[in-house]
């Protein structure tokens, strides 16, 4: 009896020795779990929005919510007209003074440093629109946009319902971020690397990006799968931690996660790598300066940029009923038609060779000319798009598609046949060889339903397993409508808006225009840059419409 009373006592005894380590590890099991949520979900574009795009979107939609995350004096000192705040240390003990958690949000600061932080800590805590203004309202004012000094007063409401372990972390996270709000500039890195080394540098920059260069020491951790790491990262949670990226943006993303999730000493390098550069700084892994100025002969980004930027207002599109008059005038105008032997023989305009597009590269010898006129057309126009923009980078200088595809044109009265037309071959142009080379690889692994997504699969995938949406039409078009959560960046814009692309190139994309032309040569260009599941909507947004499918402004 006396042994089982004994025993008794000592459970009672050591009970509440054991009640306070429950909490702490149903804590860490939320906050890690929120956190590979997160990261399993960065947004597009890492939330990046332009202070030109913001101030269209303020003009158009009334529901967006702007917080300016610095300090008071700052504020006062001048802000968007409008927008409430709510200094970046105390946002998670504020956020009654936010809109729902569904709510659109921009988080605005100086430079952009602090409001990557504050974006980042509300989408960690389960906000679903928040953005960071790129440049912070340093661009903003340098761009010439106006400021208020008159105070916008937010009204408090309802805090919305979070987990309360997520909610503490991030408020710790926030409430405790150092002087410089855990910045450190090139210079005073240099130093630290010498003389007190961290205990990890970590760079979040993409695999690419890391094969450019890296500075000596670091860590490789991809931003798009930093948690798969965390078994890497030091026991101590005071560790001494620096994360550094491109420019500074996504390095005060990582930052941001690391100190939720427990660590109390991470500094991100300010401007990035980048800045380092700048200031003379050496870095490891780069090419050796001859194979770099050998690799400086061909780049298919230089290539693309250059093509796109050299393309007439029309993106080098006829229309059918264009294309039947221009043909009363040249009937001997070249006809290319890239679809299967198959289609052709069923009818194809009268007059035209076939070159299926999957051959492309292997019959240049069949072509005209580089500096000859001619059209390519195909049975919906997509394929001819693609075709036409493949051979606008290989140098063709005048080569157009139709829009609508073979049907269309039947109808405009172009003339048909079903009498197979032989070409005589010729000699194929001499092109770069690692250009060559790039394009004829591409050609060579287009897939069957050449890229295409129909508007019900997309409106499955929206819902199911949503793909990062582009809308590459002018900012006119898109002001009349889009489809909700697609990312604006005209076609013209496509290879100087780099910051604004998804930066995982295994991220599921969908690419659209109007008629899709643009869309199939903005899906051409990803998937030539390495994005690895790029897509373009069958129809563009006209098709998407007249499945009555949503469309929004604003």
């Amino acid at each position: 009896m006396r042994k089982f009373v004994s025993l008794l006592l000592a459970l009672v005894l050591a009970l509440p020795l054991a009640l306070p380590f429950a909490p702490a590890l149903a804590q860490a099991d939320a906050v890690v779990s929120r956190l590979e949520a997160y990261n399993a979900n960065l947004p597009a574009g890492y939330g990046n929005v332009s202070a030109d795009d913001l101030v269209v979107e303020l003009a158009e939609s009334a529901d967006l919510t702007i917080v300016d995350v610095r300090e008071v004096d700052e504020y006062d000192g001048g802000h968007i007209e409008g927008a409430i705040n709510v200094p970046i240390r105390t946002l998670a003990q504020n956020l009654d003074l936010l809109p729902d958690l569904d709510a659109k949000i921009v988080v605005v600061c100086g430079s952009a440093f602090r409001s990557a932080i504050g974006m980042t800590s509300l989408q960690i805590l389960g906000y679903t629109d928040v953005r960071s203004m790129s440049g912070g309202m340093g661009a903003w004012n340098e761009l010439g946009y106006a400021t208020v000094t008159e105070p916008t007063e937010a009204e408090a409401g309802t805090a919305p319902e979070i987990d309360a372990d997520v909610l503490a972390a991030v408020d710790a996270e926030l409430s405790n971020l150092p002087a410089g709000y855990g910045g450190i500039k090139a210079e005073d890195l240099n130093v630290k690397l010498t003389e007190a080394a961290p205990d990890m540098l970590i760079d979040v920059r993409t695999p690419d990006e890391w094969a450019t260069g890296y500075i000596a020491g670091a860590t490789h951790m991809p931003l798009a799968e930093l948690m798969s790491f965390a078994g890497d990262l030091p026991e101590d949670k005071a560790a001494d931690l620096v994360i550094y990226c491109a420019s500074g943006h996504r390095g005060n993303m990582a930052a941001t996660m690391l100190r939720t999730l427990g660590y109390t000493n991470v500094l991100n390098l300010s401007g990035g790598i980048k800045a380092w550069q700048s200031a003379g700084l050496p870095i490891e892994g780069a090419a050796p300066a001859e194979e770099s100025a050998e690799a400086a002969s061909f780049s298919i980004e230089t290539v693309l940029a250059d093509t796109i930027a050299a393309m007439p207002a029309s993106f080098n599109a006829v229309r059918a009923a264009d294309l039947f008059t221009e043909l009363e005038a040249t009937p001997d105008l070249p006809l290319i038609d890239v679809r299967t032997p198959d289609e052709y023989a069923e009818g194809h305009f009268a007059g035209a060779i076939n070159v299926p597009l999957t051959e492309l590269t292997d019959h240049l010898d069949l072509l005209p000319a580089q500096d000859v006129s001619f059209v390519v057309y195909c049975g919906s126009a997509h394929r001819s798009a693609m075709a036409t923009f493949l051979l606008d980078l290989l140098g063709y200088s005048d080569v157009r598609s139709m829009l609508g595809g073979f049907k269309v044109g039947a109808d405009a009265g172009i003339p048909t046949s079903t009498d197979a037309v032989e070409a005589a071959a010729g000699t194929a142009p001499e092109i770069d060889a690692d250009l060559f080379a790039a394009i004829d690889a591409y050609v060579k692994a287009i897939p069957a339903g050449y890229g295409t997504i129909s508007a019900d699969d997309l409106n499955v995938a929206l819902v199911e397993a949503a793909p990062a949406l582009v809308d590459v039409r002018t900012a006119a078009e898109v002001e009349q409508g889009k489809i909700e959560g697609a990312i604006a960046i005209e076609l013209r814009d496509l290879m100087t808006a780099q910051d604004q692309w998804p930066q995982d190139k295994a991220q599921a994309i969908v690419v659209y225009s109007g008629e899709n032309h643009r869309g199939a040569m903005a899906m051409v260009a990803l998937q030539l840059m390495g994005y690895e599941d790029v897509k373009t909507l069958a129809g563009g947004l006209p098709a998407w419409a007249a499945k009555e499918y949503p469309v929004v402004t604003g």
